[in-house]
């Protein structure tokens, strides 16, 4: 009786579980088949039921896999529509339809990485192309894939939680800075901004696989919020420590100066000097000279600045010393992508500074104008030597190399520079140049301050004007028509506020006009 009931429950419902299925299947294209003959479908077969070998039963066979239908031979029809149901079922299931939750997320990220491999062009001699352009984006984009499929390997769709974002944050973060080569010892913990951008790939390569293969559901990816606006900024007298440490000096937090030792010299007399750092250490930090100087000067982010060269690039910007012009963007990139690099104005100081700059190194046949000691350009930040440069220095790690962007927004503002001016010079949006770095110049605050100090003032003024002072309360009259002794018995009423306290006058006292008599 039971099976019969549910036979019948799902042929009444196999209409719409038939329509549902056919419906989203039609919008997902069928996977691709192995060469070969085809398999055979499934089919219906019968014979004698494993429960009970006295009863034929009808099974659904799938290859090795036998299904009861637990309906008799009699019962064809029915089991007819539960074979149509388990085929839709099957092709929807492998497609991602009926179970989008169990859906491994590593094949959501192998889907993303395929979809934005960029088209590579071998070169004429046959060498594989330099990794510039998109193709670094892809080769970065591949790293931090990995690092998502190394946490996320075993789990599917119905994993991806809240609470196992938070976890891969945590796990995120204990792991060292992607930027440093592995094994180097004194390599930072990634912070939590590193593992946000992990977690916006997993959300893009997430509702790109939902969209593609037209998935029923698919998880929502938790992304943290992104913290404040970097505030800090340099003061002259730590760019000047800075330049100092990349010299070779070393700064001591606890005398607050530039550390020192006490030697005997050739002669053997007992002197005091600054300890300085080996000479290799600060023929590699030469570059940042160079670094620091164009960060402050011109407000180039770390990317641009690496990318400039002294000729006209497609793939990077060029500095125009005939002009006193920096070009930010190479001109074969699209302006539309990625973060806004505009042209603008240098300083005559700085343009005299970068023409040493030059003939320096066209005449050792260079272009790039930040780049190593061999005269090859940086790929990715020098963030090693960085590092240890602000730690000679005696700066935090707040201290960024996109310190140097902030900086020359701030002396801006403190400048007084306008507002319009000073974002079309940095290539900053304007509501950015206002909301983050408009603090420090507290500018139109003078007038305002005056304002309210001068409020006694403003009594003349016709909106302050309008004001009424409150009022008198008004004390009414008796009744004419009280009688005498109403009034007799009455206590006579004052008015309130009234400095002379005089009485008021009983009703009958009132004067009233006379009545004309019939």
């Amino acid at each position: 009786m039971r099976e019969t009931m549910q036979a019948g429950a799902l042929g009444r419902a196999a209409e719409d579980i038939r329509v549902a299925l056919m419906t989203a299947a039609a919008a997902i294209p069928e996977n691709e088949r192995r060469r070969g003959p085809p398999p055979m479908p499934p089919h219906l077969i019968e014979r004698r039921s494993k429960s009970d070998p006295g009863r034929s039963t009808l099974y659904i066979r799938d290859g090795k896999l036998e299904i009861s239908t637990r309906l008799p031979p009699d019962r064809h029809a029915d089991a007819d529509t539960l074979l149509d149901l388990y085929k839709l079922q099957k092709g929807a299931k492998e497609r991602g339809i009926v179970a989008p939750r169990m859906v491994p997320v590593v094949a959501a990220l192998a889907h993303l990485l395929d979809a934005d491999k960029p088209v590579a062009k071998p070169t004429k001699d046959g060498k594989p192309p330099k990794v510039k352009g998109a193709l670094h984006i892809y080769l970065m984009r591949s790293t931090r894939l990995a690092t998502l499929a190394r946490f996320f390997g075993e789990a599917t769709f119905k994993d991806v939680t809240t609470a196992k974002c938070k976890e891969f944050i945590e796990w995120r973060t204990s792991l060292p800075d992607a930027r440093y080569r592995p094994g180097t010892p004194d390599a930072p913990l990634a912070k939590e901004a590193s593992a946000r951008e992990d977690l916006f790939e997993l959300r893009k390569a997430i509702d790109l696989y939902a969209d593609e293969y037209a998935l029923a559901w698919h998880p929502e990816v938790y992304v943290p919020k992104a913290g404040g606006a970097r505030t800090r900024w340099l003061r002259p007298v730590e760019i000047d420590r800075i330049y100092w440490a990349i010299r070779g000096r070393i700064w001591d937090p606890e005398t607050n100066g530039w550390k020192t030792e006490t030697v005997a010299d050739e002669d053997g007399k007992v002197v005091t000097r600054r300890v300085l750092r080996p000479p290799e250490t600060v023929a590699a930090r030469k570059v940042l000279r160079r670094f620091v100087y164009l960060g402050c000067q011109t407000g180039t982010r770390n990317t641009a600045m690496r990318e400039l060269k002294w000729h006209i690039s497609a793939e990077g910007g060029c500095i125009d010393l005939d002009d006193k012009l920096i070009h930010r963007r190479g001109f074969g990139l699209d302006p539309s992508k990625g973060k806004p690099r505009a042209s603008s104005q240098i300083s005559g100081m700085a343009a005299n500074t970068m023409r040493r700059w030059r003939e320096a190194d066209l005449a050792a046949g260079i272009d790039h104008v930040i780049h190593k000691l061999d005269g090859s350009p940086y790929e990715s930040s020098p963030a090693c030597i960085w590092r240890s440069t602000m730690q000679d220095a005696g700066l935090g790690d707040d201290v960024v190399p996109h310190t140097l962007r902030h900086t020359a927004a701030t002396v801006l503002r403190i400048a007084k520079v306008d507002v319009r001016k000073a974002a079309d010079l940095l290539g900053m949006a304007i509501q950015t140049m206002v909301r983050v770095y408009g603090q420090w110049t507290l500018e139109g605050q003078e007038e305002a301050a005056e304002a309210l100090a001068n409020m006694r003032r403003m009594k003349s003024m016709p909106l302050l004007a309008l004001v009424t002072p409150s009022t008198q309360p008004v004390v009414m009259a008796d009744p004419a028509n009280d009688d005498a002794e109403t009034m007799a018995v009455r206590p006579t009423r004052r008015r309130s506020g009234n400095a002379d306290n005089r009485a008021v006058p009983p009703a009958a006292s009132v004067s009233r006009p006379l009545r004309r008599s019939a």
